[in-house]
């Protein structure tokens, strides 16, 4: 009997490095996450969610991602929640979690809570493998 692996991916970053305001949605450029087996998900089955936090909030803060998804690349759905992680006043990478059954295709974006703080979010693609 073969067994099943996880296998990640190459980290995407899903939205560029940017200050954000609390309670507001960060202004980073953000990248489409495509699982399409051209796309740079090349057929992900779940994904790793990460930020990194280059400017730490004065008092200990929280990040909320929200994702906007499409079947065909062109019609994306109103913004939904996914995930939310606990940022501490400390500059540092915080796991968000994993995302499961998203769309073919979907743009992220995160959201300060209580207090500002700049950050990237990073996407890593996750697929089985037997070997």
């Amino acid at each position: 009997m073969a067994r099943v692996y996880e296998r990640y991916g190459s980290a995407i970053t899903a939205q560029a490095s940017a200050a954000i305001t609390a309670n507001t949605m960060s202004g980073g450029a953000t990248t489409v996450i495509d699982k399409a087996l051209s796309g740079n998900a090349d057929g992900a089955m779940w994904f790793d969610c990460y930020i990194n936090v280059t400017t730490a909030p004065s008092t200990a803060a929280s990040c909320e991602m929200y994702i906007e998804g499409s079947p065909d690349g062109t019609n994306y759905s109103a913004s939904e929640y996914a995930l939310t992680c606990s940022v501490p006043v400390a500059a540092d990478r915080y796991h968000l979690g994993v995302l499961h059954s998203t769309p073919r295709e979907f743009l992220a974006t995160i959201k300060a809570i209580s207090f500002g703080f700049t950050a990237t979010l990073e996407i890593v693609p996750v697929y089985p493998a037997d070997a």
